[in-house]
């Protein structure tokens, strides 16, 4: 018979192939953690150091999703541009029963740069307690910015259903005038 190679009896083979396996998992864990901080250290939009003392360079908002089987999944965030008043109809209704109140106010709302829709009365002829300005889906930030323009700031609140108004006239936003903004004598 010929001689031929065969396994230890000492148990020598699995203990070389469990060395190789604890270091192909080292070596996983290793490349792993290194790419992490990698990404950590590169994906920061200006250095940590700001020595020369100019203002951070402003950049495009991007979201960069690392995908690892611990962490949940990353939703992006968009940053809102700041609005152009002058794209904002904003409507006056008079519900203080004062004469030349909505036509006032509607100058008012003008001088801050934003689009008027000709003054008018609230529909149901009842007077108003306080003033409020009133925002369509998605146009609050410009509701609080027409509230903004009087003092003190005017409430806030969704256009209800039916609104103040018979017609809101294209108007994103609907300011219902109440004694509060009524001039002093």
């Amino acid at each position: 018979m010929s001689r031929g190679q065969h396994a230890a009896d000492d148990n020598s083979f699995n203990k070389s192939a469990g060395g190789a396996l604890l270091r192909g998992v080292l070596l996983v864990a290793v490349a792993v953690v290194l790419g992490v901080v990698l990404l950590q250290v590169t994906d920061r939009p200006e250095p940590l150091d700001n020595a020369g003392g100019d203002p951070p360079a402003v950049q495009d908002a991007t979201t960069t999703t690392v995908a690892d089987d611990e962490s949940p999944p990353v939703t992006p965030t968009t940053i809102e541009e700041p609005f152009d008043p002058s794209t904002i109809t904003v409507l006056v209704a008079n519900g203080a029963g004062v004469g030349g109140l909505a036509g006032d106010v509607t100058d008012i709302v003008a001088e801050a740069d934003f689009e008027t829709a000709p003054p008018t009365d609230v529909s149901d002829g009842e007077d108003v307690e306080e003033s409020v300005v009133y925002f369509a889906p998605s146009f609050q930030e410009a509701a609080m910015e027409v509230a903004a323009a009087f003092d003190p700031v005017l409430e806030v609140a969704a256009l209800p259903d039916p609104p103040p108004v018979a017609d809101l006239a294209g108007a994103n936003v609907v300011l219902v005038a109440g004694p509060d903004l009524v001039p002093e004598e």
